[in-house]
């Protein structure tokens, strides 16, 4: 009778210690370095980081990876975080809507990234699909790109909608 009576504790305990571990494992990672810090999905992986992503930087950039089956293969999923300083002078580049009219299915908006208007432009492919979000600030410019085979895109861009959504930039 006392082992059926510390059956039912012991499976209780089980079942948490179970529910705490698919919570740590399946959260989300966090990037921090210098001025920027975003979460991103624990399936990717950092694969490397250039600069420091501070105020003394020229350039700095963090490239997320995620193998991906596409049929028979294996494909690779990007994800690329860059900042650099804005030089001094005007550029004149074609507009983003000039370059995504000359696209077929491509698409163009504004949104809110980290208390920043920013563009974002988009292609999507039969093999391929691309989303680009530009970010400017007084001092630097910072691109969010993602490039994926178009049959992870659905992973990609709820991958991409986390970064964008905890992205930070002081």
């Amino acid at each position: 009778m006392e082992k059926e009576g510390l059956l039912v504790p012991i499976l209780i305990v089980l079942v948490i210690l179970g529910i705490i571990l698919v919570f740590v494992f399946s959260g989300d990672n966090t990037f921090k370095t210098g001025n920027v810090s975003f979460q991103y999905p624990s399936s990717w992986s950092q694969d490397h980081t250039v600069g420091e992503f501070n105020s003394t930087a020229l350039y700095s950039e963090v490239t997320l990876t995620k193998d991906v089956a596409a049929g028979n293969t294996t494909q690779t999923a990007y994800i690329v975080l860059q900042m650099q300083k804005r030089t001094e002078g005007v550029l004149q580049l074609p507009s983003a809507s000039a370059l995504a009219g000359n696209t077929t299915n491509s698409s163009v908006s504004t949104v809110d990234v980290a208390g920043f208007k920013a563009s974002q432009l988009a292609n999507f492919g039969p093999n391929l699909s691309q989303k680009i979000t530009i970010i400017k600030t007084q001092d630097f410019y910072y691109t969010i790109e993602y490039i994926t085979p178009t049959g992870a895109l659905n992973e990609t861009e709820d991958a991409y909608s986390t970064i964008l959504q905890s992205l930070t930039i002081i």
